[in-house]
């Protein structure tokens, strides 16, 4: 029994330590932290509103229900292999998270059929182990531009972020987009060195006029804490822990995810009104306006982003979108009076393809931080 006390009270103490060093400089992080407040400047560079090609229709009827794409059982055509050039170390593609096993309100009453949806990603999307490595492309500015320029707006998007609470790297984000027969799906999932993984699902249907959101569930640890389904036919905004708020349900209204692909597909022009925004535990109104527009230092090559900002009640929310890269948020800011926690991408995966990675940067904490 007291080696086994000895044994408990030596992880907590390498627990607490593990936090305080997480917490502080003693550790190299994987890159620069992100600086506290950029100087934004005019915006002189005009995002393009996206357009939204249909995706081909599904091949075989499934099963409908909340799942993501099943694994394909045929291997597709190698590519052709492109001229030789030097490229980074493989990277490990990180796999989408299951879906929720309880079934939730907001589960039962989305419209977001998993069979379009993981037909269309299937159409669009390269097998995980195909999207390799690339050697980024930059002009003679230093600016990084994709193989092509990008006026369609993705079918399947996945970005990877370093996560940080602060100036300190704490983790990593996953961000899932698809789309399919007039329905989206985005899965976020942020994992954290220390603690439960957080993930937020958002569904909906999308069609040229925008994003229209179902619902959002918001999981910590595997577990269910908050959910926010839109209530078209009764016109309310049911939130909360068991949906058990609800507020009138207003125009335009939108998650605080889907928000970043509304404004990617609109070319930011969302007007000058404040947007009703849930986070399934809270609603916001605010407008979603640009701030301006910086040079987006990734550490391997600049990218030119517009910056959407909205305050509200001591809250801030930032995108960076990125009009090279299909208008993508690039940058994800939260902030409030407590906490200050940022998202910023390491790799961009557009419909299978890679368009963009930083290059793994070897540390004395992770030799390949991909």
């Amino acid at each position: 029994m007291t080696r086994l006390r000895l044994l408990l009270i030596a992880l907590v103490l390498s627990l607490l330590l593990h936090l305080a060093l997480l917490g502080s400089d003693l550790l190299p992080a994987i890159s620069a932290p992100p600086a506290e407040e950029p100087k934004l400047e005019k915006i002189d560079v005009k995002m393009q509103a996206m357009r939204l090609d249909e995706t081909p229709p599904p091949r075989a009827p499934q099963a409908a229900g909340v799942s993501l794409p099943p694994a394909r059982t045929a291997p597709k055509p190698k590519p052709k292999p492109a001229r030789k050039r030097e490229a980074s170390k493989p990277v490990e593609q990180v796999k989408p998270a299951s879906a929720p096993t309880t079934e939730t309100p907001a589960a039962r009453t989305s419209s977001a059929p998993a069979t379009e949806i993981a037909s269309a990603a299937e159409a669009a999307s390269a097998p995980a182990a195909a999207v390799p490595p690339r050697e980024n492309h930059a002009d003679n500015a230093g600016f990084l531009h994709p193989d092509a320029p990008q006026q369609a707006f993705p079918a399947a998007a996945r970005i990877r972020y370093q996560g940080y609470w602060g100036s300190a790297m704490v983790g990593f984000g996953d961000l899932d987009w698809q789309r399919g027969q007039g329905h989206y799906r985005l899965d976020i999932t942020v994992s954290p060195f220390i603690g439960p993984k957080l993930r937020y699902l958002a569904q909906g249907t999308i069609d040229k006029s925008g994003l229209r959101p179902d619902s959002i569930q918001s999981f910590r640890g595997g577990d269910l804490k908050e959910a926010a389904r839109f209530d078209y036919e009764a016109g309310l905004l049911r939130y909360g822990g068991s949906e058990d708020k609800q507020l009138p349900l207003k125009p335009g209204a939108q998650d605080a995810f889907s928000l970043a692909f509304q404004l990617a597909l609109k070319g930011g022009d969302l007007g000058s009104a404040p947007i009703q925004i849930t986070t399934a535990k809270k609603v916001y109104e605010y407008p979603m306006a640009p701030a301006g527009a910086f040079d987006y230092d990734t550490g391997a090559g600049k990218m030119r982003v517009i910056v959407f900002r909205a305050q509200g009640d001591g809250d801030v929310t930032e995108f960076w979108l990125a009009p090279d890269f299909a208008n993508l948020p690039v940058r994800i800011l939260r902030a409030d009076k407590d906490k200050r926690i940022e998202l910023k991408a390491i790799r961009v995966d557009v419909n299978g393809k890679r368009q963009w990675e930083l290059p793994p940067q070897p540390t004395i904490r992770n030799r390949n931080a991909h």
